[in-house]
């Protein structure tokens, strides 16, 4: 059995999106954060690193966001939201799983920890940061520009991975998406998605706490 503990407001949204857009058997656990942010000290007690995601599969934990989706992609669903060694666009399927937390959120989270802590907008690190950040979304505009979605033509994990870096961040530090219509495009598209949607209520920001 697949248990997910979630932390609200967490990359922990992913997992529950994976498992409602496959429509596979899953538990989830709530938990809430402090006024501090941080999470509650039951949430610390799952992984040694206090992380989200955190998911149990038959008693063995698993941790880190790339890790539990990648676990869930390949060993649920027969697959299906996974792209396989050897086909066409497993290259892209590659790169765009692994660009969401290697490179663009690092930088988003870097923005938010600058507001948070009152860092000057002109200061030249967040500067830096900005146009990192500037260059990394016109990259990925392009790229929607190409497909419909960033493995190609279907829907795969690497959109789950993607997404949230869009998404419930918007609650931190909103990114400025005006330059890219074909991104924002994509988002409302995502957004639309039935089992996206049932996610959001079991696990987003505004979750109903009488689902699950």
């Amino acid at each position: 059995m697949i248990t997910i503990y979630h932390l609200d407001r967490s990359r922990s949204e992913r997992p529950v999106w994976l498992m409602e857009e496959l429509g596979g058997p899953y538990k989830i656990e709530h938990f809430d954060r402090l006024e501090t942010w941080e999470a509650e000290p039951a949430y610390k007690k799952l992984h040694p690193l206090g992380s989200s995601p955190v998911i149990s599969v038959d008693g063995t934990i698993i941790a880190e966001s790339g890790a539990v989706v990648e676990y869930l992609a390949t060993m649920c669903g027969g697959g299906r939201l996974a792209v396989k060694p050897g086909a066409v666009n497993y290259a892209e399927y590659l790169f765009w799983f692994h660009f969401a937390e290697a490179s663009l959120m690092p930088e988003v989270t870097r923005e938010i920890m600058s507001e948070a802590g009152g860092v000057p907008h002109d200061n030249p690190g967040r500067e830096y940061s900005r146009q990192r950040t500037a260059k990394y979304l016109a990259h990925v505009e392009a790229r929607l520009g190409e497909a419909p979605f960033f493995a190609g033509d279907e829907f795969t994990a690497a959109d789950i991975m993607m997404t949230f870096v869009f998404t419930t961040t918007r609650l931190f530090t909103p990114l400025d998406l005006e330059a890219y219509p074909k991104l924002r495009a994509y988002l409302e598209r995502i957004e639309a998605r039935p089992a996206y949607q049932r996610s959001q209520r079991i696990a987003g920001p505004n979750r109903d706490r009488h689902v699950m």
